[in-house]
């Protein structure tokens, strides 16, 4: 049993050994081909709970956006990500402290006149940000606690986008969208339906869905673990995750 134990813990250890915490490192010499890439999936994830964070904070709309922009080109431009490092907490918390530095450093008026005029290297879309920013539900959480929600569902929404990607990569498109409300618990329709649905029985449909959450769990974990540097440390940042969502 510990040998198995043991070799389920090294194939877990494997598939995480790539994460993008590990490309973030590699990240930090500017010379290196995964530094593009790693950068703009990392703005990907992140670039929401800032805006979030910001407007929260009290800033409007435009100040918000050009903070954003201002800040991430800041961050790139300065290289900052050469100082992250795993051994002195998580990369959000690393991410957020420059950014509280930053706006408080930044005039307004200084990002309007960099405006349109920098190389950022994510397309934020601010139009869609401040739709779904003021689509909020109404809270008392402070624009850090705000953060640590929107990064929260922000690793959720990761998770289902990778899953989509893995059913497309199978030509289970059609399996996807007829499965992803069952992620949650919350489908409508029961098993017997959805097998109608699919020309199956009730209990091929539900060992499909069961499946199907399990793997979901996976990315989820997949995710987080591309924001820490040592896998036992997924665990922990799952518990914290479900804290950020239960936050009202």
């Amino acid at each position: 049993m510990a040998a198995s134990n043991a070799r389920t813990t090294s194939a877990s250890r494997q598939a995480f050994e790539n994460t993008l915490w590990s490309r973030v490192i590699a990240a930090a010499s500017l010379d290196s081909k995964s530094s593009r890439p790693a950068l703009e999936e990392l703005c990907r994830l992140y670039w929401y709970p800032i805006y979030a964070f910001l407007r929260r904070w009290g800033k409007d709309r435009q100040a918000a956006r050009d903070l954003a922009q201002g800040f991430f080109e800041y961050f790139l431009g300065e290289n900052l990500i050469r100082k992250a490092d795993p051994d002195r907490g998580r990369f959000r918390s690393f991410l957020l402290g420059i950014l509280q530095h930053f706006v408080a450093k930044e005039a307004t008026k200084q990002m309007a006149i960099k405006r349109g005029g920098g190389s950022f290297v994510v397309s934020i879309d601010e139009e869609t940000a401040e739709g779904q920013y003021l689509h909020e539900p109404f809270t008392n959480l402070t624009p850090e606690k705000l953060f640590e929600r929107r990064w929260a569902l922000a690793v959720l929404n990761e998770a289902v986008e990778r899953l989509r990607q893995e059913y497309d990569r199978a030509r289970l498109s059609d399996l996807f969208t007829a499965m992803q409300p069952y992620l949650t618990g919350d489908a409508e329709s029961s098993f017997a339906e959805l097998g109608e649905r699919l020309n199956k029985t009730e209990g091929a449909a539900r060992v499909l869905v069961c499946r199907f959450r399990n793997r979901f769990r996976q990315l989820i974990r997949a995710v987080i673990a591309d924001t820490v540097s040592d896998l036992d440390q997924v665990e922990e940042e799952l518990k914290h995750l479900q804290s950020a969502l239960r936050e009202h």
